[in-house]
């Protein structure tokens, strides 16, 4: 569970503020009457069901979309594309610390962020939604009042709480340390903004400029790259959110750069784009892929000498953690729940990558095989992908044939380890491709 950092409410005098939006009156729609509603609502905060929607999450992403359309550098994101980023002199919003989201009286929702410079934080940005969840405003806070002194204060504890250099992360946690992104501390509560909130003044906008316009003829969406919706229309659309995420394609980059090393490793994702370096576990060749209530990618690597797919306990480890999830969300005590259909689990390798999603309302587990039972599985899976794969007579080098091995891998599936609801992807960086095997044949569903 998340720690908070806790503040009793204060007395706290009017919040004066200097606007600073992202939009423009050009971002507004076009306001014909024949123009559908739904298309002034944003993907990111749409949800089905009125399931969780991550508040946090989508302004992020919002304004990481609007750096890429626009050439600016609001985000750290931003800042290292363009390869101006200085962690000593940039200035950038960090997403990883955030307020909880806070609906007010009037209907806006909000959620602060500390604006960092120099190694601390120098500032705080406001992420702003309102009317009718139909317009968003960015906005840095004024410093010249109580509300702004309070709330900068616990911000400033809580950045030098994620960068702690001892007792709490140890070097390779690839947060905390200098040059790296801060470690998450978990959401930090604050006093809401007080009245008079200013409600002019500054350009807002609609979903238009940010590219992330909800359409229900593509999906019920929710969450945008964190994805927090459970009933998303389908696993192609979903998969292409993830794969199109900047954080999840940074990692591919890195772990098809450690496929050569004896070892694995891998990334933990979370919900509010929080990406952490799983360590391995000690005394082995593999790495420890604990998750979290928050966590919606798990992505390792296979080094060569391992077959470039998901093994034997890889897949026990999907249906283990998708089980976790069913019962976690079946406790009335335990919120926000997990969305199922979010979850991600990719290898990668240096002859493919590849990811499962869930398909389905619920799973059944495996059974609690035997040393005996696992061994036969493992003894029939390199049967069955030994078929793809070949030694040259003097280098001694393996190569595969890649679609004989899926079919082998979907072949052991679903006569071994058959799992209700999971979806394998084949990722490559033109675009995902569904795989299953009908009637011993292999299906290729290119994703649109």
């Amino acid at each position: 569970m998340k720690k908070k950092l806790i503040l009793r409410l204060l007395p706290l005098i009017a919040l004066a503020m200097i606007l600073q939006s992202c939009r423009t009156s050009e971002d507004y729609l076009s306001g014909s009457n024949d123009e559908p509603s739904y298309s002034k609502k944003f993907q990111v905060f749409s949800a089905a069901n009125k399931e969780y929607v991550n508040y946090a999450q989508g302004f992020r992403t919002l304004l990481e979309n609007y750096d890429q359309i626009n050439g600016t550098g609001y985000t750290r994101a931003a800042l290292l594309k363009k390869g101006n980023f200085n962690k000593n002199e940039s200035e950038y919003v960090e997403f990883n610390l955030h307020s909880q989201e806070m609906l007010l009286d009037d209907g806006e929702r909000w959620v602060i962020y500390p604006i960092i410079k120099s190694n601390q934080a120098d500032g705080l940005m406001a992420g702003i939604l309102r009317n009718e969840e139909t317009e968003v405003e960015f906005r840095k806070l004024d410093s010249g009042n109580s509300y702004y002194t309070v709330v900068m204060e616990i911000f400033r504890n809580a950045y030098m709480k994620s960068n702690l250099k001892k007792g709490l992360v140890s070097k390779g946690s690839g947060c905390g340390f200098e040059g790296q992104e801060p470690c998450d501390v978990g959401e930090i509560v604050i006093p809401p903004p007080p009245k008079p909130r200013p409600t002019g003044g500054g350009t807002q906008g609609g979903c238009t400029g940010y590219n992330n316009c909800f359409d229900p003829s593509v999906g019920s969406g929710g969450g945008g790259s964190a994805g927090q919706g459970s009933e998303d229309p389908t696993p192609c659309w979903r998969m292409q959110l993830k794969t199109n995420n900047e954080t999840f394609k940074n990692n591919i980059t890195s772990l098809e750069g450690k496929t050569g090393e004896s070892f694995e490793s891998g990334f933990r994702i979370g919900s509010g784009g929080e990406n952490q370096i799983l360590q391995n576990n000690p005394g082995s060749q593999t790495v420890n892929m604990t998750r979290f209530p928050n966590t919606v990618a798990i992505m390792h690597s296979h080094y060569d000498g391992l077959y470039p797919i998901f093994s034997p306990g890889d897949l026990m480890y999907f249906n283990e953690w998708i089980i976790w999830a069913q019962n976690y969300n079946s406790n009335p005590a335990n919120s926000p729940k997990i969305p199922l259909s979010q979850i991600v689990f990719t290898v990668v390798s240096s002859w493919g990558n590849y990811s499962f999603m869930f398909d389905g309302t619920s799973s059944t587990p495996f059974p609690n095989y035997t040393q005996e039972q696992f061994d036969e599985l493992n003894s029939k899976y390199i049967q069955l992908l030994d078929e793809a794969k070949s030694v040259a007579n003097v280098s001694g080098s393996v190569s595969y044939n890649m679609e004989q091995l899926e079919k082998g891998f979907l072949k052991f599936m679903n006569e071994k380890m058959n799992m209700s609801g999971a979806s394998l992807f084949r990722n490559t960086s033109s675009g995902n491709t569904q795989l299953s095997l009908v009637n011993g044949k292999l299906v290729e569903s290119n994703c649109p």
